[in-house]
């Protein structure tokens, strides 16, 4: 299937390449600096004043060891702050661009599911249509629909299949094999959670329904006709230009993590991208009739079709976030006030709430603060206090996932959502432990009325 380049389509890429890729705010920089040189568009006097705004927090953020990453804010086609802060390569001292290219992880999600819903406006496919019909090898599936895996409510579970720290590239065909046998987490459409191997399914579907692999569907329809030059499937072993290094903090100090094969997540989480690339997407992907038709949009809004929705700032957004290890993402929309937001780091400690309801309450005039660099300092507790807090704790974010916390000698650790990733939990006080000293994140345990440790927040 291509995708007809015609008409309001050609109206819409004329007009974010030439309104408002290129300011004359100092703080603004253009994912082309040719086109810098040659072209300026002034911003008004209040748009002026919110793009320093939005400059002075990022850069705020940034000198308090907070953010590292590219950060790009618009208002329509107007582009009120695209700007890189921190390093891309903290060993070579590689600053972070606007062309900095990172995974982008489950924003990917969307991406999936427009290609799903372009399929059923052609025919191709209908999200009612059952799993089995394109998947016939997969018997405890023959309740599943389409659109189950579309909003997590499938029953297949999250994990299983593979490690993204196998290198070796999976067939689509045989990575479904590997978790289709897995048991159900509960009966289809009788419960929610989310589940990257449901969106690995959603890949192979497209693959069947379209006749082309998932990369080449992507590439076709939406990259080449969109002009997103920087963005593609990622690999471990894949060298191109511009690619961001992830990093974390463990055992107390940042560390530097080895590539990923994130590629086998396919349509859950395998692109990477850039600020301006996704300003693209966003920008054609919310004008009805240039991707999906209004129909389309509203029902990917109404039932959480690879979105979510929400309130920032007092404001409707609807968007998506994501995480792998090293980096973390996020694309927010405000359709009411078309306003965009959208965030790439390469630290995966990044400040991902401070920066949800921050931006967009500095564009909305909204009240905020300016970050302030945190030093907190860790109190020794011995072995036997560190005891009381070991246990397994379930995660607010999937009722599937957990977090095991243990101890060895006289320090606390807790395992991530990713099995193989140990991280040390450092004792502040009133049973609230931090990862990193410069970050607000908090890990606050509970207790009942016996003053036995019975959670974790």
């Amino acid at each position: 299937m291509k995708l007809k380049i015609a008409g309001i389509f050609l109206v819409i890429i004329t007009i974010i390449f030439t309104a408002g890729c290129v300011t004359s705010s100092p703080v603004a920089e253009s994912d082309n600096p040719d086109a810098a040189a040659s072209t300026t568009i002034s911003l008004s006097q209040a748009d002026e004043a919110t793009s320093k705004n939005l400059d002075e927090y990022m850069t705020a953020l940034d000198d308090a060891g907070q953010f590292s990453g590219t950060v790009l804010v618009a208002r329509g086609d107007t582009i009120l702050l695209s700007k890189g802060y921190g390093m891309a390569n903290e060993e070579f001292s590689v600053p972070n661009t606007p062309q900095t290219v990172f995974p982008i992880a489950s924003n990917t999600k969307q991406f999936t599911v427009a290609a799903l819903m372009k399929l059923q406006e052609q025919g191709r496919l209908n999200i009612t249509d059952p799993v089995m019909d394109y998947i016939p090898d997969a018997p405890q599936w023959k309740d599943i629909r389409i659109y189950h895996l579309m909003n997590h409510t499938s029953g297949i579970p999250n994990l299983g299949g593979y490690l993204i720290i196998d290198y070796d590239d999976i067939a689509l065909p045989e990575l479904v094999k590997r978790f289709a046998d897995l048991p159900l987490t509960f009966e289809p459409g009788e419960g929610y959670a989310y589940s990257n191997n449901g969106y690995t399914t959603l890949s192979y579907i497209i693959e069947r329904a379209s006749g082309l692999s998932y990369d080449e569907y992507f590439k076709e329809n939406f990259f080449l006709p969109l002009g997103m030059t920087n963005t593609g499937p990622d690999n471990a072993r894949d060298v191109f230009t511009n690619r961001a290094s992830g990093y974390t903090t463990m055992d107390g100090k940042h560390i530097h993590y080895d590539l990923q094969n994130i590629h086998n997540l396919y349509g859950a989480g395998s692109l990477h991208s850039t600020t301006g690339d996704l300003f693209l997407w966003e920008r054609a992907f919310q004008t009805p009739g240039v991707i999906l038709t209004s129909q389309s949009l509203d029902a990917m809004a109404e039932y959480d079709f690879g979105i979510t929705s929400g309130v920032i700032a007092n404001r409707t957004f609807i968007g998506h976030s994501g995480h792998v290890l090293g980096f973390v993402s996020e694309t927010a929309y405000c359709p009411d006030e078309d306003v965009y937001v959208i965030f790439l780091s390469n630290h995966d400690r990044a400040q991902m709430e401070s920066l949800h309801e921050n931006l967009p309450a500095i564009v909305f005039n909204e009240p905020y603060s300016l970050p302030q660099k945190i030093d907190r300092r860790a109190v020794s507790l011995t072995a036997e206090e560190l005891g009381e807090y070991v246990g397994v704790y379930p995660s607010d974010l999937d009722e599937t996932w957990t977090y095991t916390v243990f101890t060895e000698g006289n320090r606390l650790f807790y395992t991530s959502v990713v099995p193989h990733e140990s991280v040390e939990l450092f004792y502040e006080g009133n049973d609230t432990f931090f990862v990193t000293p410069e970050s607000a994140d908090s890990f606050i345990f509970t207790r009942d009325t016996n003053g036995t440790v019975n959670g974790m927040l």
